[in-house]
C-alpha cells in the first residue's frame, strides 16, 4: 500500500493553478442522456436582490430523488464522441470542432472538488477507484463508510433541507431567455444540463463533467453591444452562518473550488432563515472568494490546494501502471495520509466494462 502525505507545509509553495478550463461538449439528462441543451436553464434575476421572498419548502413532496450513476454519463459521452474508426463526431455530442477527447484523466467535477479541498477540509473523507485503460486514468468516486452512515441517519427534515438548494434554483431560472421562473412545479433533480470540460493541472490533462445551474446573459458595463453568456452557480446559506468562522473556512472553500474548476465566474447566494425562507440575494465573484476568506486565522490557500491536486495526480500515475480495466486501485482519505491499495482483478469496485 502506497501513501501520500497531506501535510499543508509540503504544498505551501508557489503554483500557477488550473489552466483556464475549456468547454468541449455538453449533454442533457432526463429519463435518458441527450446530446442537446434541452435541460439548460437561464438565470432570470429578480429586480431587487434585497427584496425577495422564496419559500424553499414549496412542492417538496413532489421532488424526485437523484439516481447516482457513478461516471456512466461522461463515459457514454466520450464513447459516443468517437466514431468506429476513432474519428470525432461533433454533431452527435456537441464536441467542439477543435477539441480532442484524449486525456490523462477522466472523472466528474464533484470528485475533483473534494480532492482540491483535501488538505484544508480534513473531515471531508473521500474514496475513489482508479483504473488505467488505453493510456487514460478513469476515476470513479464511491461513498465512504462515514457518508453511508450519515445518509442512513438522515431524518425527513434533513432530506427536506438538502432539497432546498434545488428549489432555490427554480425561483431564479427558466427554460428560455424571455420566460418567467415557475417555482410551483415539482423539482426533478434527476434532470440537469452538463458541460464537458478539458483542463490541465501541472503536466496532467483532464476531461470532466460539470453540472450547470444556469447561464447568465449580461451586457458588459459601458457598452450597448450584445449580451455575453457565462455560467452561474446558485447556493443558499443561513443568515447566522455569516458570523461563523466555518463559513469562510469551509463553505467558501467549497464554493470556490466547485466554481473555479469549471470556470464559473460568479455565485448567486440566497440568505435563508431556519424555516427555508429566502429574503435576500448576494453575488460572490469566484476569483474574489480567497480574498474574502483570507482574514481568518490560518486561512486556506489556493496554492496549497492546486499543489496537492498536482501531486495526487502524479501519485496516481506513479502507482497505477497496469493498463487493464479489470485492475482497480482504491484511493482513500480518512483525515490522515492518502492511501492507495491495489485490489484483485474484477473486484466490486470495477466500473469499466468493454
Amino acid at each position: 500500500m502506497a501513501t501520500l502525505s497531506t501535510a499543508i507545509a509540503r504544498y505551501d509553495k508557489p503554483y500557477q493553478g488550473l489552466y483556464q478550463p475549456k468547454e468541449i461538449g455538453h449533454y442533457s439528462l432526463g429519463s435518458e442522456i441527450q446530446y442537446n441543451k434541452t435541460q439548460l436553464k437561464y438565470f432570470i434575476p429578480p429586480s431587487d436582490y434585497n427584496d425577495v421572498e422564496y419559500d424553499l419548502k414549496k412542492e417538496y413532496q413532489g421532488m424526485e430523488n437523484r439516481e447516482e450513476k457513478q461516471i456512466d454519463h461522461i463515459l457514454k459521452w466520450i464513447h459516443d464522441s468517437v466514431g468506429p474508426r476513432g474519428e470525432v463526431d461533433p454533431d452527435q455530442t456537441g464536441l467542439k470542432d477543435d477539441s480532442d477527447v484524449s486525456t490523462d484523466f477522466v472523472c466528474r467535477r464533484g470528485l475533483l472538488k473534494k480532492l482540491l479541498c483535501t488538505t484544508c477540509a480534513r473531515n471531508d473523507y473521500w474514496k475513489f477507484a482508479v483504473t488505467l485503460h488505453h493510456g487514460t486514468y478513469y476515476l470513479c468516486e464511491y461513498p465512504t463508510d462515514k457518508e453511508l452512515k450519515r445518509v442512513k441517519k438522515m431524518t425527513n427534515e434533513d432530506k427536506m433541507t438538502c432539497a432546498w438548494g434545488h428549489k432555490f434554483e427554480q425561483y431564479l431560472t427558466a427554460d428560455s431567455k424571455g420566460s418567467v421562473p415557475n417555482p410551483d412545479l415539482p423539482y426533478n433533480i434527476n434532470e440537469g444540463f452538463y458541460t464537458v470540460m478539458e483542463s490541465k493541472v501541472g503536466a496532467h490533462t483532464l476531461v470532466f463533467s460539470s453540472e450547470v445551474d444556469a447561464v447568465s446573459l449580461e451586457i458588459p458595463d459601458g457598452t450597448t453591444g450584445p449580451s455575453v453568456e457565462h455560467y452561474v452557480e446558485f447556493k443558499t446559506t443561513t443568515h447566522a452562518s455569516l458570523e461563523k468562522v466555518s463559513f469562510k473556512r469551509f463553505k467558501l472553500l467549497n464554493w470556490w473550488s466547485q466554481s473555479v474548476l469549471a470556470g464559473v465566474p460568479e455565485i448567486i447566494c440566497g440568505f435563508r432563515d431556519d424555516a427555508g425562507l429566502v429574503r435576500k440575494l448576494e453575488t460572490y465573484t469566484t476569483q474574489d472568494i480567497p480574498t474574502i476568506a483570507g482574514d481568518i486565522e490560518n486561512p486556506w490557500k489556493i496554492n496549497v490546494c492546486w499543489n496537492f491536486l498536482d501531486h495526487l495526480l502524479t501519485f496516481i500515475k506513479s502507482n497505477v501502471k497496469e493498463d487493464d480495466p479489470r485492475i482497480i486501485h482504491l484511493l482513500e482519505f480518512l483525515g490522515g495520509d492518502v492511501t492507495c491499495t491495489r485490489l484483485p482483478p474484477d473486484s466490486k469496485y470495477t466500473f469499466l466494462h468493454e
